[in-house]
């Protein structure tokens, strides 16, 4: 990832409060969806089963679909003239 004309080595760099808040928000779903399962009975599957079936969902689409894009590119920060380069000249 480039910001400000400089590669990231990785997406979550420098965010170390931001990168320990969403774990432990997506560890606490985690452990939602665990305490949902031990509601799991024959007599009610559906309600622990959802809500197991939501919070294991958004455990895994948290950090994978919507935070890991690191792939991701600002294109205004690639295209831009650089100013630094032109000072030098």
């Amino acid at each position: 990832m480039i910001v400000n004309g400089k590669p990231k080595s990785y997406s979550g760099q420098g965010n170390f409060w931001g990168n320990i808040l969403v774990w432990a928000v997506c560890f606490v779903l985690f452990l939602g969806c665990l305490y949902a399962m031990g509601w799991w009975e024959f007599e009610t599957v559906w309600v622990p089963g959802v809500i197991a079936m939501v919070l294991a969902v958004l455990t895994f689409i948290i950090p994978q679909g919507i935070l890991g894009r690191g792939d991701t590119v600002d294109h205004e920060a690639i295209h831009a003239e650089n100013p630094v380069a032109r000072r030098g000249h």
